[in-house]
């Protein structure tokens, strides 16, 4: 193991195992308890990180290009939130995300009462490793969740992109097109980025970065297999599930096949095989006793993209087709071509089994796309290798392929940012209204309906199942001011003070003042008849 992968598997697997162990704690009702909970995920990255290393390569260049690639990305990315840094995202996926992580800091503990399901809907049952890890971030930093899920998240996606470069050079690809198979991720940078800069996918992204991990360690594990490679293995496959389970089938029946083509003895066989999915069916069975109704999500539509030549482009098929038809030459390299295979069956079941219940837009189906893309990034750069590789000057070759695709890929680096539905000083114009336990009887002063959705259900905390919902859902700026110029709006408003026109300002007072934002009451308000 080289330098660069021991640093980036030891901060993966705390990564990893600090929700595990939060969630161990919950569930023996210990509630939530972050100190605790990273205390004893060091203690478990440190020993397998030992346990695994075996003989280090200390590659300086390996180790350079590893913390470039990941710091590169973490700066691109948090570009698109500074100075906020709080989810940029759209949808209400982002709402709904958020919602579970204010449930967890007001009460302490996950989500126990299966009650809950018609107020927090399917919150209430999700898999919430994500989730804890940005609430627990936000606790030592001193700070909250909501702060601290997107710099968590930009973290997750440059480790997930540092991966794909140890990967690459685990299939002994030279140095600079192992860095060319990273750039071509930003030839799919809607899946890749986008996936939590525009769509909100948060946890998506956590659990995309324990995927990827995963597939590294099969791979490490497969040119050494040991006890200790296959428990990190057994926590990278637990973690993917308690972030996001769909992800986890295609990196589990790699394994699978590879244990059973691997020069293991008959009787190491079933310990390693009981290694990686005893801990996996543990965690799967306390998570979801009197959930299994909730697997049915599989066969829903959802607004999600579709794979086009305007989300993965041309480059990055054309070269993962390439390498797919290269890969079969070399034993290492064949387990990506076998992973990507299995990501695509994965998905056609999917697409399957959802489009037979009637289903438009086979939500889980398209969503393999966003892991997909990261095999197929490794073989593009076995592409690049294959192709400029045998020539004299292999390694200049390399490094002006990669500047290529720098430069080609410079649209995604600097593409505008989308308009945010998170605010914070609507925020702590909400937080002050819920501290003084007024929730409902509120309206919403705001440009977007998204925004009033967050603010509705994330920051104040109602219920998704509810009468007022549907006033919500069909919420239109210029409609929520109308009732404030007529004097008839709820006793109390969260408004963006840039948008009231005078015909509001003067008929209501400014409680609060948050900045842009405030709490602003009607003059003649009273609480009765509010909902």
């Amino acid at each position: 193991m080289t330098l660069a992968e021991r640093i980036a598997a030891t901060l993966t697997l705390v990564l990893g195992a600090w929700p595990l162990a939060a969630y161990a704690l919950d569930a023996a009702g210990f509630g939530v308890m972050p100190a605790a909970s990273l205390a004893a995920a060091l203690a478990i990255a440190g020993v397998l990180a030992w346990r695994h290393a075996g003989p280090s390569a200390q590659s300086l260049p390996d180790v350079a290009a590893w913390l470039g690639i990941v710091v590169f990305v973490v700066a691109v990315v948090l570009r698109v939130s500074w100075p906020e840094l709080v989810p940029p995202g759209r949808g209400p996926d982002l709402t709904h995300h958020l919602l579970l992580v204010d449930y967890i800091e007001q009460q302490g503990h996950l989500v126990h009462d299966r009650a809950l399901g018609g107020s927090m809907g399917e919150m209430a049952h999700y898999t919430p490793a994500a989730h804890l890890l940005a609430v627990m971030t936000g606790r030592l930093i001193g700070s909250d969740g909501l702060r601290a899920f997107f710099p968590l998240v930009s973290l997750c996606a440059a480790l997930s992109a540092g991966f794909v470069f140890l990967i690459a050079r685990r299939l002994a690809m030279p140095l600079p097109f192992a860095v060319c198979s990273t750039l071509l991720l930003l030839f799919a940078s809607p899946y890749f980025l986008g996936a939590f800069t525009h769509d909100a996918f948060l946890a998506q992204t956590v659990a995309t970065l324990f995927a990827v991990a995963m597939w590294w360690a099969l791979t490490a594990w497969h040119e050494r297999p040991t006890n200790a490679g296959a428990w990190t293995i057994a926590l990278f496959l637990a973690a993917t599930f308690l972030s996001w389970p769909v992800f986890l089938g295609p990196p589990l029946v790699v394994f699978t096949a590879m244990l059973l083509s691997s020069d293991l003895s008959r009787p190491a066989r079933p310990r390693h095989f009981a290694i990686v999915v005893v801990p996996l069916l543990l965690v799967f069975l306390v998570h979801s006793w009197d959930r299994f109704g909730w697997m049915a999500i599989v066969r829903t539509s959802g607004a999600v993209m579709r794979p086009s030549m305007d989300t993965l482009g041309v480059v990055l098929p054309l070269l993962a087709a390439a390498g797919s038809t290269m890969a079969f030459a070399d034993a290492r390299t064949k387990q990506t071509v076998m992973l990507l295979f299995v990501i695509l069956l994965q998905a056609l079941t999917l697409f399957v089994i959802a489009t037979a219940q009637g289903a438009d837009t086979p939500y889980m189906a398209l969503k393999m796309v966003y892991l997909a893309v990261y095999p197929m990034a490794v073989l593009g750069g076995l592409a690049l290798w294959r192709l400029l590789g045998r020539s004299r000057v292999a390694e200049t070759a390399g490094w002006i392929a990669a500047a290529l695709l720098l430069v080609a890929a410079r649209p995604a680096l600097v593409a505008p940012r989308v308009v945010p539905v998170v605010d914070l000083d609507l925020y702590a114009a909400g937080t002050s209204l819920r501290a003084q336990h007024i929730t409902t009887c509120v309206d919403y002063l705001v440009s977007d309906a998204e925004t009033a959705y967050w603010l509705h259900l994330a920051v104040l905390g109602n219920p998704r199942a509810s009468a007022r919902m549907q006033e919500i859902d069909r919420y239109d700026p210029r409609g929520a001011m109308a009732p404030w110029i007529t004097n008839e709006g709820r006793p109390y408003a969260i408004a963006d003070l840039r948008l009231l026109p005078d015909e509001i300002r003067s008929r209501v007072n400014v409680i609060a003042e948050f900045g842009h934002a405030g709490v602003v009451s009607r003059r003649d308000a009273t609480m009765k008849g509010c909902d």
